[in-house]
């Protein structure tokens, strides 16, 4: 075991072949521009840090993240307002697991606008 071990995570990166877009999705749900390079940039909501670069190649690289994570406390209206805008819903619902048993894991998924996945999820 490293004895430098994480302490959060510091950003997901998403690659993209319109940051335009990117940054407008994302700041509909809540994110702020905390880096704007134009083509590439970082957007933060609380403690949560996307980038967002031109993708690499026309092949999505191995490697590319399943999805992205984002607490919420109001699961219940989020699912609600993220339905609103017209995403392309991928859960059936919010739906739970026992993942971190004893506690009660809420959750939903759907897709950003370049086909990553993203959770809202609740643990209480």
């Amino acid at each position: 075991m490293i004895v430098n071990q994480p302490t959060g995570i510091a950003h997901v990166a998403i690659p993209t072949d319109e940051p335009e877009a990117t940054v407008a999705f994302y700041e509909t749900l809540g994110f702020k521009r905390l880096v704007d390079g134009g083509v590439r940039g970082m957007l933060q909501c609380g403690s949560c840090v996307i980038e967002y670069y031109p993708r690499r190649c026309d092949k999505k690289p191995i490697g590319n993240i399943d999805h992205i994570a984002l607490a919420c406390d109001n699961l219940d209206e989020a699912y609600e307002e993220i339905k609103g805008l017209g995403c392309e819903m991928i859960s059936e619902g919010i739906e739970s697991n026992q993942m971190f048993a004893p506690k009660s894991n809420r959750f939903f998924l759907f897709k950003g606008p370049n086909g990553e996945k993203i959770e809202f999820c609740k643990v209480s």
